[in-house]
């Protein structure tokens, strides 16, 4: 067996997939901790967001899954554009509303841009878009505390980010 036949037939059907679920990993982590010790919401939020970042660019020292194609790289980018341009809209839309009623919206807009990543991620990432939004949407339809919708989207973000990193690149190898 040579390894240019291995090279040609381990390419993975999301190459990116263990990217953003070390990014899902860092961000969920950030935000549950920034629900659980709201007084430092700040420091987790943006610690989570750094460690996102750097772990998914780590990624790229793991051994290679294969090269991202242009409507993988198309996908993710196109759902950074469609969340800035959603959030604006819904800071534009919500102003004056109350901030349990803005940050639920923003919840949904986040898993509105989950959906079409699944391009780049995999189906995993469009599922977590929808639970999210179903997360999000109760909220909005009900009383319920702010903290318990948020904490569900920390531990949905961190646990499908674990899977997205450590099982599903394994399950779907081909």
């Amino acid at each position: 067996m040579s390894l240019a036949w291995f090279a040609d037939t381990a390419a993975h059907p999301y190459p990116l997939i263990r990217g953003g679920g070390l990014f899902l990993l860092g961000v969920g982590t950030g935000f549950l901790l920034s629900w659980l010790f709201q007084k430092y919401w700040l420091q987790f939020l943006i610690g989570g967001f750094v460690a996102g970042f750097v772990g998914s660019g780590l990624s790229a020292l793991l051994p290679s899954l294969g090269p991202p194609s242009v409507a993988q790289i198309g996908g993710l980018v196109g759902s950074f554009v469609l969340e800035a341009g959603l959030i604006y809209w819904v800071l534009t839309k919500t102003k004056g509303a109350d901030y349990r009623t803005v940050i639920l919206w923003i919840l949904f807009v986040v898993g509105v841009h989950f959906v079409p990543m699944g391009l780049a991620h995999g189906p995993l990432i469009s599922i977590l878009g929808v639970v999210t939004m179903v997360n999000a949407y109760v909220g909005l339809r009900t009383g319920a505390p702010l903290r318990m919708f948020g904490l569900i989207d920390a531990l949905l973000k961190f646990g499908f980010g674990a899977v997205m990193l450590f099982v599903h690149p394994a399950l779907t190898f081909t």
